[in-house]
């Protein structure tokens, strides 16, 4: 078995990926009486934690996803500082993201079933209709960073959306420089990469 790596209430088992800003783990928390809970641990990547402005975005994510009660949507089931990190623990979905199952499929000659692409983009426009919509005290979500690595497709089937680091609240006061364009071109809102506005 490998060691795990102590991380405030954590137990880092494995990295399950790095980005620009954060690196996400397979970690688990464990209680009194046989209690465990499989979770994946996303934290700002230790050389970029010095950072204020990175900081404040990871705040800003954790603050996000944490309002956005949807079973469609990864939840967030907790936020703090261990080890001098910023982290944010999310649910675990057992699974993979749509990029690595397309990715999969392509390399055996296969496409996604239409069935399954409809399931996923009904799930996934119920996600993103909810976090549109304000509710109780909580502004409309722009996620700005839909692309199919940041969906999650569970073995039981059920499709996520995850990663918020660059959503916005509208309605709520900017720290980005007016005109800076944030997500993955190929994924953009047509309207939203020629103006920058959504």
């Amino acid at each position: 078995m490998t060691a795990t790596i102590p991380f405030g209430p954590y137990e880092l088992v494995r990295r399950l990926g790095s980005g620009g800003m954060a690196e996400t783990y397979l970690a688990v928390r464990r209680g009194p009486g046989g209690f465990e809970q499989h979770v994946c641990v996303k934290r700002i990547l230790p050389a970029l934690e010095s950072d204020p402005e990175l900081v404040r975005m990871f705040m800003d994510e954790a603050r996000l996803a944490a309002q956005l009660r949807h079973a469609n949507i990864t939840q967030v089931v907790d936020f703090g500082v261990a080890a001098g990190s910023h982290y944010l623990a999310l649910e675990l979905v057992d699974g993979m993201d749509l990029r690595a199952l397309l990715r999969a499929l392509r390399e055996q000659g296969r496409t996604l079933d239409p069935l399954l692409v409809v399931h996923v983009g009904t799930q996934l426009a119920a996600a993103l209709d909810f976090a549109h919509t304000p509710e109780r005290g909580r502004h409309a979500v722009i996620h700005r960073d839909v692309s199919p690595s940041n969906v999650l497709v569970s073995r039981a089937g059920e499709v996520y959306l995850t990663d918020f680091g660059i959503a916005r609240a509208l309605g709520v006061a900017r720290y980005t420089t007016s005109g800076v364009v944030r997500g993955k071109v190929p994924y953009m809102a047509p309207e939203y990469a020629l103006t920058g506005r959504f």
